[in-house]
Formats: structure tokens, sequence, C-alpha cells
């Protein structure tokens, strides 16, 4: 958890009274342009970000129209992903969470293998589902490290029908 923190604390200042100017560098510096640019040569990428909110980048990956495809947050505050295996038109839930690639999922090996090559660290359902002390806009107190590291919506599959 430690490692979260210490990452946290160089992006907002106090935890307590964050300040969000960190995600305006990083819309204007993209840093993960050059992870996006690798995975576009084999899968279509929706830039999905809200520049409003939160505090990562998310993209829609997918293989072709209409196919299954990949939720994945990238965050500003520090080297942290969550990838989520979505079957087309189908809710995300908790255990499509990927930090190990499927076999069965040629294009997912070479996605968890791109961000693992840019050092990026995957994270668990339960990492994410986590209790931190970190006061976001609205004021709630304590949130998911998912708030922490991704932006101000909480756990995705918290919100599902």
């Amino acid at each position: 958890m430690e490692e979260f923190l210490a990452h946290a604390r160089r992006a907002y200042g106090d935890l307590r009274k964050p300040d969000y100017g960190f995600f305006q560098d990083a819309l204007a510096t993209r840093p993960w342009e050059p992870v996006m640019a690798r995975l576009q040569e084999f899968l279509r990428v929706e830039d999905w970000t809200d520049r409003e909110d939160d505090v990562s980048f998310s993209y829609v990956l997918t293989t072709g129209r209409r196919s299954p495809g990949w939720l994945l947050w990238l965050s500003a505050v520090g080297p942290f992903a969550l990838l989520v295996y979505c079957p087309a038109d189908d809710e995300i839930v908790r255990a499509d969470v990927v930090v190990e690639a499927n076999p069965d999922r040629p294009s997912e090996m070479r996605v968890v293998a791109v961000l693992r090559e840019a050092g990026v660290r995957l994270l668990s359902a339960g990492e994410i589902e986590t209790t931190v002390d970190f006061r976001p806009m609205d004021g709630r107190f304590p949130v998911s490290l998912f708030v922490l590291v991704f932006g101000d919506t909480d756990v995705p599959w918290w919100h599902a029908a």
C-alpha cells in the first residue's frame, strides 16, 4: 500500500486536501502515448478519458467492430493500470480483471506484454477495492484505491446494474 501512497503524495501533495493540477500536466504531456501507439499497431483504440473527473487515461481496446475487447485505465498518479476483459455488450465484472494474460486470448497476451515492457503494474480487483485515506473533491472519506489512482467514479463493477 505504501507504494501507492508514495506516488499519490508526489502527485496530489496532501491526500486530505489534494491538488489535482498534476493531471492537467499529464493531459498536456500524454505520458502513456508511446504505450498507446504500440497497442494501436494491433488493436483499435478509443480514448474515453474523462478530463473533468479522472486522474487517468481510459481506453477501449478491440480487435474489430462488435468484438470482445478490454477496458484499460492508465494512471497519471503512477505506473499503474487496470485492465478488464469485456466480452461484447457485457457488463464489467470483477472476475474479468486481467493481471495475468489468458493464453486463449492472443491479443490480451500482447497487451499485457506491452504494458509490462513499459513498466506498468497491473492492479488486481482486490487491490483497487482496498480502502485508502484520501479525501477527493467531493469530501468522501475514506475511498477505494480506484479513486486515488484512476478517478472519481469508483470501482467500475460496483456500479453494474
